[in-house]
């Protein structure tokens, strides 16, 4: 009987390390999950499109009220530019792209259409720059300075 008492131990031994490693594996999944869900509560996450960084970055500049309202004008023109740069600029990237895509495309046309898409999209960054430097002027000149390495550290040139 002892015999039978044993080989049923035996027999069940691999099952029980198999079921404590999945436990142990569960477990530290587990973990992870609920740690990655509390450092995202905590950890901000990046600005995505450019009137989200210059919220991030007018918020650490202790703006007055006069300030305050000059860099709201600025938020209001920098929303929704991405979207008003796709309108404006994607149809142009895509004629480009369709003429250059044609078998017997016309070099000097794919040329003029790119160029017509970057013009565009320059005209827009130039159109961006005035306004903000509209509200840098309204900014000391420790806050403009502020400003700019703010910009400098989350933009996509860093430094």
């Amino acid at each position: 009987m002892s015999m039978v008492g044993t080989a049923v131990t035996r027999e069940s031994w691999p099952r029980s390390r198999i079921m404590t490693a999945v436990l142990a594996v569960s477990l530290v999944l587990n973990v992870l999950f609920v740690a990655g869900a509390v450092w995202g509560r905590i950890e901000k996450a990046p600005a995505r499109g450019l009137d989200q960084r210059f919220e991030r970055i007018g918020a650490q500049l202790d703006l007055d009220a006069t300030q305050r309202v000059a860099f709201d004008r600025l938020l209001a023109e920098l929303h929704g530019r991405g979207e008003k740069v796709q309108q404006q600029v994607g149809p142009l990237y895509r004629a480009a792209w369709d003429a250059a895509a044609n078998p017997a495309a016309d070099a000097d046309e794919v040329f003029r259409l790119f160029d017509a898409a970057l013009d565009k999209r320059r005209e827009l960054s130039r159109d961006t720059m005035r306004k903000t430097l509209d509200f840098l002027a309204a900014l000391s000149p420790e806050q403009r300075s502020r400003f700019v390495a703010l910009a400098r550290e989350r933009g996509n040139w860093r430094k």
